[in-house]
């Protein structure tokens, strides 16, 4: 990344699913890599390279359904421990876990409903490194104990996890919203 360029948000971005085309996943940029099957839809990761097998490799719409379903398990995958941890991390402040909902959001990385005992996390947090993704979680779940951004908030997110503003400075910089 060079200083003072531009950074296109993810949802922003226009994506035509052909070979050759770079996708984010976990932090980093993996090539498109499409072939044709005869069998089922699927994504993998190989080396460097998101490769995507598909029934029509010139369907745009089908490729599109592809990849946001490979994302949309990934992030189960990956979202599920990490808020786990988030609960441990915090013990003293008695959370439980709660019912998790995946969505794209597109002014926000996560919120939380303490009444319904509902989080939402953005589905463009699969895209993110992991540091980034376990701070979000960590800053959702405290807001189950506290629902505003005060003093008492801050002071237990900056005792949980000390470096969380770099976290949150790398996240705004680097995977903007």
């Amino acid at each position: 990344m060079f200083k003072g360029q531009q950074i296109t948000p993810e949802h922003e971005r226009i994506f035509r699913y052909e070979t050759g085309e770079r996708h984010k996943y976990l932090g980093h940029l993996y090539t498109l890599s499409v072939l044709q099957t005869s069998g089922e839809s699927r994504v993998y990761l190989q080396g460097e390279n998101l490769v995507m097998e598909v029934s029509d490799p010139k369907n745009r719409a089908q490729k599109e359904l592809v990849l946001d379903l490979w994302y949309r398990e990934r992030a189960r995958e990956v979202f599920v421990p990490i808020l786990a941890d988030a609960i441990v991390k915090a013990a003293r402040y008695k959370l439980q876990l709660p019912k998790l909902r995946i969505y794209k959001m597109l002014d926000r990385w996560g919120s939380c409903s303490p009444k319904s005992k509902i989080l939402i996390l953005n589905l463009e947090l699969i895209k993110v490194p992991q540091p980034c993704i376990e701070y979000i979680a960590l800053h959702e779940m405290l807001h189950f104990k506290y629902p505003s951004h005060d003093f008492a908030f801050s002071s237990a997110l900056g005792t949980l996890m000390p470096d969380w503003k770099e976290r949150e400075d790398f996240l705004n910089t680097y995977y903007p919203i």
